[in-house]
């Protein structure tokens, strides 16, 4: 990541102050105070994921270069010494859609001034990223090849992979199961169905055969991933399920796979698991998968699916109780009911690559529900229903992603960098 600073007496103030943020971080930094350093920073950081500007100086028009070169870029200005190069530069960038994000403050080492960087940090793990979707072979054929009735399944993987550098491979269900889950041992399978079930809350599930099965395909995604160096694994279960290729739900291991630093996303979906990376990079959260369902009569969502993160706030161990339960009126076997947290403050996330959408609406956590009818998670959000109904973007699917907290902003600026338009659906 390229740092750029105008004044060099400045650098022994912020670089320390970086460092101690963003250890991980490789920080290039240049000191620019003429065209000729423009011209050379330019030259050499050409393959750079994003550009840190820090305005210290106002010297007009040298940071334009910069800013308009399409990068994506975080402008960090100080308030006093960098408001002219800042005022005459940040908008102009903006009003033109360059990807750039600006900050205006008397302290340029403060965390909120600097908690930006993880913007750029997001950007480029994203490029890095990849996903193993396990598929069915037609579904796979159909990824690989275009086809007229195919276009959107061929664009979605590459859609994801143009715009924001995530790898989608496909691996058929018929090579998975003869290499992974057919290998996993019966008894290794059980201990791990044995902590599922002494960590639960309660089992109401009668089928302890289930509960193994879902272990053991826990086990079988667990080695495809690390074979695989993936970051995301992507089963399209309920496909696979009910055509015969498997014999057992993903539901558990997606609890299971957040402590695991693998991130579970289900039924496939692509867009879900960029958004899945994104509050995993940037917010250092787990989200909650959801299909959004909504009561404009009492202002709520109902946000259900039959898994959920037990610890939706990034801890390391348990924050949420859960059970094992059946869903789907009893057809639907091993899927968890997690106990979400109330009274706490909500974003929703959604994406329509094809549009260059990022979808947002917020709310209020109220209570979480079960009902065995429908899917085993279910989540009452105090929302404004009425205008989300209006406003839903349906392009991004039904899936919408979960995130504990207010996460508005960080969304917005990361939709900015990024070359998205940032469509609040709650709005009226």
């Amino acid at each position: 990541m390229a740092f750029v600073t105008w004044s060099g007496s400045w650098l022994n103030v912020i670089k320390p102050a970086l460092e101690r943020l963003y250890p991980s971080i490789d920080f290039a930094y240049y000191i620019v105070s003429n065209a000729n350093d423009v011209r050379n920073f330019l030259a050499k950081e050409s393959g750079s994921a994003g550009f840190l500007v820090f305005q210290l100086m106002s010297i007009p028009g040298l940071s334009r270069p910069i800013i308009q070169s399409g990068k994506p870029t975080v402008v960090i200005a100080h308030a006093l010494y960098g408001a002219g190069e800042y005022l005459y530069e940040y908008p102009r960038a903006k009003s033109l859609g360059y990807p750039v994000v600006g900050y205006s403050t008397m302290d340029v080492t403060s965390p909120n001034a600097l908690r930006r960087v993880k913007l750029l940090e997001t950007i480029a793990k994203l490029k890095e990223s990849k996903v193993i979707f396990v598929v069915g072979p037609d579904v796979k054929l159909h990824t690989e090849l275009e086809f007229p009735l195919s276009v959107d399944l061929l664009s979605m993987f590459r859609s994801i992979q143009s715009l924001f550098g995530v790898t989608p491979v496909t691996v058929d269900v018929r090579d998975f199961k003869a290499k992974y889950y057919d290998a996993v041992s019966e008894s290794e399978a059980s201990k791990i169905a044995e902590a599922w079930v002494k960590a639960a809350e309660a089992v109401e599930d009668p089928s302890r055969e289930e509960i193994v099965k879902s272990a053991k395909l826990y086990l079988a995604l667990k080695a495809l991933a690390r074979d695989t160096n993936a970051d995301a694994i992507a089963v399209d279960c309920i496909v696979l399920r009910y055509a015969g290729y498997l014999d057992a739900w993903p539901c558990l291991s997606s609890v299971q796979f957040w402590y695991d630093g693998i991130v579970p996303v289900c039924e496939a979906d692509p867009y879900s698991a960029v958004i899945l990376l994104m509050g995993k990079y940037l917010l250092g959260k787990p989200g909650f998968i959801n299909d959004p369902g909504i009561d404009e009569e009492h202002s709520k969502l109902i946000c259900y699916h039959c898994t959920a993160p037990t610890n939706p706030h990034g801890a390391s161990e348990t924050e949420a109780p859960y059970r094992i339960v059946t869903a789907h009126a009893g057809t639907k076997h091993a899927s968890v009911h997690v106990k979400l947290p109330a009274n706490e403050p909500v974003t929703e996330i959604g994406l329509n690559p094809e549009e260059k959408e990022l979808t947002v609406h917020m709310g209020t956590s109220e209570e979480p529900v079960y009902d065995p009818t429908v899917c085993a998670t279910a989540l009452k959000v105090k929302a404004n229903a009425k205008a989300i109904a209006s406003k839903f973007r349906w392009r991004a699917g039904w899936h919408r992603v979960l995130f504990y907290g207010n996460h508005l902003e960080e969304f917005k600026e990361l939709a900015t960098l990024l070359g998205l338009k940032t469509v609040i659906e709650d709005e009226q």
